[in-house]
């Protein structure tokens, strides 16, 4: 990934701080959806990858299903795989500083690959969807959760400067994509055996009222609730991709 990702990442270090501690101390309703599903699958991995991990928060829940596991988190931030290692501390873990799009890990190593809320927020998925398959063992699954439309073919590509973080006084972005399961097909064609893009609703209310980038719930009659950000309508899914 990119030199200006990191610095951006740096900018912003006390807000990415945030998130990942969230992450650690809180389940969130994505990973109890994994779980929900990994036990559907019945699966029982022995070595795990958790792919731009943050601060360890996939990894230490994922420790409730799987104690005796080998789990090896990968994130192209120091600031994050530091924290990791913290979080992992007493489990099998190895925490290591590596580009999503060049990881340096062994072809066909791992029983169960997550990568979580990240390919969104990357100039290409496609190279990284193609390595976090490729470190998967023949048969094994994927699982990464990102914004998906699984109703339209569009792909939508956004740059975003967040005026309330530092970065943006530097001119610095984020992106924020939406990928169509026509394209993610197309990246992963010949490469998986199956692949399915599961859509997430969130199942509780978020509230936020800050003016930055951050999620909140509007609830429709129906009772489905929408995932806001800054105005951007968060389409979540789970893709599960069988090698």
């Amino acid at each position: 990934m990119s030199e200006s990702y990191k610095e951006t990442l740096q900018l912003d270090r006390e807000e990415s701080a945030r998130y990942y501690a969230a992450s650690v101390s809180r389940k969130s309703e994505q990973h109890k959806r994994l779980e929900r599903m990994l036990q559907a699958h019945r699966l029982q991995p022995v070595s795990i990858a958790d792919v731009a991990c943050g601060g360890g928060g996939s990894s230490l829940h994922l420790t409730e299903l799987y104690p005796d596991a080998h789990y090896t988190l990968v994130d192209l931030n120091e600031e994050a795989v530091g924290m990791a290692r913290e979080t992992m501390r007493g489990h099998k873990a190895t925490c290591s500083v590596g580009d999503i799009y060049h990881l340096e890990l062994p072809d066909s190593a791992f029983d169960l690959v997550v990568c979580w809320q990240t390919l969104s927020w990357i100039e290409q998925p496609e190279v990284a969807l193609r390595e976090l398959v490729r470190i998967c063992k023949p048969g094994a699954l994927v699982y990464a959760s990102s914004l998906f439309d699984s109703h339209h073919d569009v792909d939508v590509y956004s740059r975003v400067f967040d005026h309330t973080r530092p970065s943006s006084a530097h001119g610095r972005h984020y992106v924020y994509n939406t990928y169509s399961l026509r394209s993610v097909r197309e990246w992963l064609a010949g490469l998986v055996r199956e692949l399915h893009v599961h859509e997430f609703e969130i199942p509780i209310d978020l509230n936020y009222e800050g003016k930055g980038l951050g999620t909140r719930t509007v609830r429709l009659e129906t009772g489905k609730r929408l995932q806001l950000s800054a105005g951007m309508l968060l389409n979540w899914g789970i893709l599960e991709a069988r090698r």
